[in-house]
């Protein structure tokens, strides 16, 4: 039985629903952990309140599987120099890192990105950080260790983290997976 740990990024103003699913496929195998840059109360774009669980700060590297950084205002963590040391750290020891909608763009910031294939919402030519041959017109990019999705792959996002951290039993789990939360069958 898997027990992994998948660390969630929360931050004011941070889109909930591009991660609900990830974070739903990711509780069921093992431990949920919300990070935030404080111990304040954070909302959501959708006015959901959290407090985050633990700091920055308080991230033990070896503990992570799986770090998840939901779309927002991408501004909000641009001065934030602990965050990006972070996820260079992460990044140095191979841990998975999921971005979606906007936040590919502090992966280009930290130099994570550099050489991989990513996707998106971001326009890219207005983005200096962002290397435009490797840019794919994806939902989901998977290169390494670094999963990027644009904010309407959010189904295709969760999908790809769980089959990346090996959490469906096998084919015919991943298959229903699929039919159930992407194609809507039964």
């Amino acid at each position: 039985m898997l027990n992994l740990k998948t660390y969630v990024m929360v931050y004011e103003g941070f889109v909930q629903f591009e991660v609900v699913l990830t974070n739903y496929f990711m509780n069921t195998v093992g431990e949920l952990i919300t990070v935030g840059l404080d111990k304040q109360k954070v909302t959501s774009l959708e006015g959901v309140q959290i407090v985050p669980h633990i700091t920055i700060d308080e991230v033990d590297i070896e503990d992570v599987d799986l770090f998840v950084i939901p779309g927002g205002e991408p501004e909000t963590l641009y001065d934030e120099d602990e965050f990006y040391e972070l996820i260079k750290t992460l990044n140095e020891n191979a841990k998975i890192i999921g971005t979606i909608c906007a936040t590919p763009i502090h992966l280009a910031k930290a130099g994570i990105l550099e050489g991989k294939k990513y996707t998106t919402t971001l326009p890219i030519d207005e983005f200096d950080e962002f290397e435009s041959e490797k840019y794919l017109d994806e939902l989901v990019v998977k290169d390494d260790n670094i999963v990027t999705a644009k904010a309407r792959g959010y189904v295709d996002f969760a999908i790809e983290l769980g089959k990346t951290m090996d959490i469906f039993e096998d084919e015919e789990d991943l298959q229903e997976s699929i039919n159930f939360f992407k194609n809507y069958k039964i």
